[in-house]
């Protein structure tokens, strides 16, 4: 089930930089099985939300799946953002997500404390991303619950 959120103009622009590393990852489009394009994977995310980033709120429709993967890549460009600031000179090991950022984020290429800046506001999106979990998917069991292969003596009957 597809959720609807909406983000402000600067989480709109952080999700679509972590997007950009997303998607210039190799692989990172396929199915994990059967390594056939996604149908409905991040792609099609960042097709909706690029014309929406000049917008005050831009407004997005994702699964469960798609909010999963968004997690992921968020957290993926904090790592870049921090190494960006760590190595200076504007090194990354994502090309293109060195050209989305010098795009939506023009004075972060050369100010590390801005790139630290916006891997802190990525942390806060994904947490808030994080806790937009529809209360419909199921939730884990509480560790002492879960049964695992080995604990044979748990087993009923």
């Amino acid at each position: 089930m597809a959720a609807s959120i909406q983000l402000a103009n600067l989480d709109a622009r952080l999700a679509f930089l972590a997007l950009q590393y997303h998607l210039a990852r190799p692989g990172s489009e396929l199915d994990p099985e059967t390594k056939q394009p996604l149908a409905h994977g991040l792609a099609e995310v960042a097709t909706a939300l690029e014309p929406q980033l000049e917008q005050a709120v831009a407004t997005l429709e994702l699964s469960a799946y798609q909010r999963g993967r968004l997690a992921s890549a968020l957290a993926g460009s904090v790592n870049e953002l921090k190494s960006l600031s760590l190595m200076g000179g504007g090194r990354t090991t994502v090309p293109a997500f060195h050209r989305a950022l010098t795009q939506l984020f023009p004075e972060a290429r050369d100010d590390a404390d801005e790139a630290v800046q916006l891997a802190a506001h990525m942390v806060d999106l994904r947490r808030r991303l994080d806790r937009m979990a529809p209360e419909s998917e199921p939730q884990p069991a509480p560790r002492d619950e879960r049964r695992t292969w080995w604990q044979f003596w748990r087993r009923a009957g």
